[in-house]
């Protein structure tokens, strides 16, 4: 789907059959904030509160993609299934009061809140940790390649504007004062 649109509409997909599957390869790339986005976009576009409930969201993230692919031993716990699952801290006082804890981490949560991660049974991150990965090296690293992607803009650009030009900042730089 190209930028700026949104689905028309989840539910009458849903409804239809239309198997859903939900994922994020772009900003932001935090699949929580997405199906936060997705459940308040369907309720304006369906101009309905219950257009798309968090289940049907959490549903599309897991067993959606699942189905998607043709896996059954995806997107699901049970004996047979691969294992993989996700636990996010919910006890911080952003996060606000609980209603119902799929729902409040949906509609205020962020994948920032994870804590543990197993992956085909196998723990991968514990206590918000991944062994093994140098997160600071990581970010740099990251941060590098990013820059590089964003200078070099410029050279698909019709007109040939730089990068600042195509991405300006938000606010203007601050400037010290001059005496």
């Amino acid at each position: 789907m190209p930028s700026a649109q949104v689905l028309y509409s989840f539910d009458a997909y849903r409804r239809a059959g239309v198997n859903l599957c939900l994922g994020t390869d772009s900003f932001p790339p935090d699949l929580i904030r997405g199906m936060d986005l997705g459940v308040h976009l369907a309720k304006v576009v369906d101009g309905r509160a219950d257009a798309a409930p968090a289940e049907r969201y959490v549903e599309a993230a897991t067993l959606g993609g699942a189905r998607a692919l043709g896996r059954s031993d995806l997107g699901r716990l049970e004996p047979g299934a691969r294992a993989d699952l996700v636990a996010f801290r919910l006890d911080d006082i952003r996060d606000g009061v609980q209603d119902d804890p799929v729902r409040t981490f949906l509609l205020n949560g962020t994948a920032r809140q994870a804590t543990h991660s197993v992956v085909a049974g196998r723990p991968v991150m514990t206590d918000g940790r991944i062994p093994g990965v140098d997160l600071v090296n990581l970010r740099r690293r990251a941060q590098s390649l990013f820059d590089r992607m964003r200078e070099a803009y410029s050279e698909r650009d019709l007109r040939r504007r730089g990068a600042r030009e195509l991405f300006p900042p938000t606010f203007p730089p601050f400037e010290e004062p001059r005496p």
